[in-house]
């Protein structure tokens, strides 16, 4: 099934609950993360605090003065995931590699204080230049020339489903030969608009996220990175790549609905999951379980169980936002990697923050660490503007 399939030849990712997708799979299992106010990295006026998921200051004592955390969380993850496939950049200097990036806040927001300097007309000299940098160095493009590939790129922003776009995307690329290989993943970091937006939203929360709980009250932001490096198999073959898994299947379906509220049926969402399973191949009796965009909002459960309950019904959920919080653009690729690590290691953590069944959902997720065989699993985004997107992802055994 899988001889000419897309594979997965190295993964990193760093957040909250881990700095490498092995550590990540650990917190995960335990659920340990870093929750806390993000001092001295937000401003906010707001008399209730609100917590958030952050990826420890000791991950970011190195980064350089002119890059964005974005940047270099991405960086940190992409190089774990050369570490892993076992090659250099450098050594793929004769394929053709491309590059894809997801993200939300970093293409909109990372300009934010030269933005609000202007409003106030203390505009400096030496904005303009930092504005002119900022518009000629897309994200991907800045990845693309840091690494020294000369392939295309693309920066994805479908604002929390960009992640998942991008994996989908770099699949695409491969299977139609525009590209050997294509390093793809998201990243994220929490700023000031979004750690605000979701305040003025009102779907933060100030305790910690309990996704499809019945007690749940609301979203905890997060930030972090994942990066996938993906290949052909003549590629895999003649570079000798390791294999750490395959994306199988991409769905995506935009449903206009509202721009930040989900359809309540969740009827993009079922056609992109439809999509993605047609694609893969993969009978929904066939998948071991799903990585739901689980953000605890009422919202988003609700309209998630609707389409699981259509689509793959009985099949088990797991909600992983409970140790990484929702980092946004990032969200679908660290959720990619946290999935392949559960294929792999065959073990499905348990939905931290989960304690009470909600009966109008009609779906309980994941209590305990559970024992999985299946070769198969599917993860999900929604997103403001009704974007919806899905993978299937098959682990290292499923050739």
């Amino acid at each position: 099934m899988t001889a000419n399939k897309v594979s997965v030849a190295g993964m990193g990712c760093v957040c909250a609950c881990g700095n490498t997708a092995a550590c990540a799979f650990e917190g995960a299992l335990s659920g340990n993360a870093l929750f806390a106010l993000p001092a001295g990295r937000v401003e906010s006026t707001y008399t209730s605090k609100y917590p958030v998921f952050l990826v420890p200051p000791s991950e970011y004592a190195q980064k350089p003065a002119d890059i964005t955390f974005s940047q270099f969380f991405f960086i940190k993850a992409a190089l774990q995931a050369f570490e892993q496939a076992g090659i250099s950049p450098q050594q793929l200097n004769a394929k053709r590699v491309g590059v894809i990036v997801g993200a939300s806040v970093h293409p909109s927001f990372h300009c934010f204080p030269i933005y609000r300097r202007w409003k106030t007309d203390k505009l400096l000299e030496e904005d303009i230049t930092a504005l002119r940098a900022y518009l000629a160095s897309p994200l991907a493009q800045w990845v693309s020339r840091y690494f020294g590939f000369e392939g295309p790129f693309q920066t994805v922003a479908t604002a929390c489903a960009s992640g998942t776009d991008a994996i989908g995307l770099a699949k695409n690329w491969i299977e139609t030969g525009l590209c050997d290989v294509v390093l793809c993943g998201g990243t994220d970091e929490v700023t000031q608009s979004p750690y605000v937006g979701f305040i003025r939203l009102l779907v933060s929360t100030a305790q910690r996220c309990r996704p499809f709980c019945k007690t749940r009250t609301g979203i905890n932001i997060g930030e972090g990175a994942a990066a996938l490096l993906l290949t052909n198999a003549q590629t895999a073959k003649q570079l000798h790549l390791p294999c750490q898994g395959y994306v199988l299947g991409y769905g995506n379906a935009c449903d206009g609905f509202h721009p930040t509220a989900p359809d309540p049926q969740g009827r993009g969402l079922q056609k992109a999951l439809s999509f993605a399973l047609k694609e893969a191949g993969v009978r929904a009796q066939e998948v071991a379980f799903i990585n739901a965009h689980g953000t605890a909002s009422q919202a988003n459960d609700s309209a998630e169980s609707m389409a699981f309950n259509t689509i793959l019904p009985g099949v088990p959920v797991w909600g992983s936002k409970g140790v990484t919080g929702h980092t946004l653009g990032a969200a679908g690729a660290v959720e990619a990697v946290l999935t392949l690590q559960a294929l792999n290691q065959q073990m499905l953590p348990a939905t931290v923050g989960f304690t009470t069944p909600d009966e109008a959902l009609h779906l309980i997720p994941t209590t305990a660490n559970t024992p999985i065989s299946a070769r198969f699993a599917v993860s999900d985004s929604l997103a403001f503007g009704g974007c919806n997107a899905a993978i299937v992802l098959g682990g290292k055994d499923a050739a």
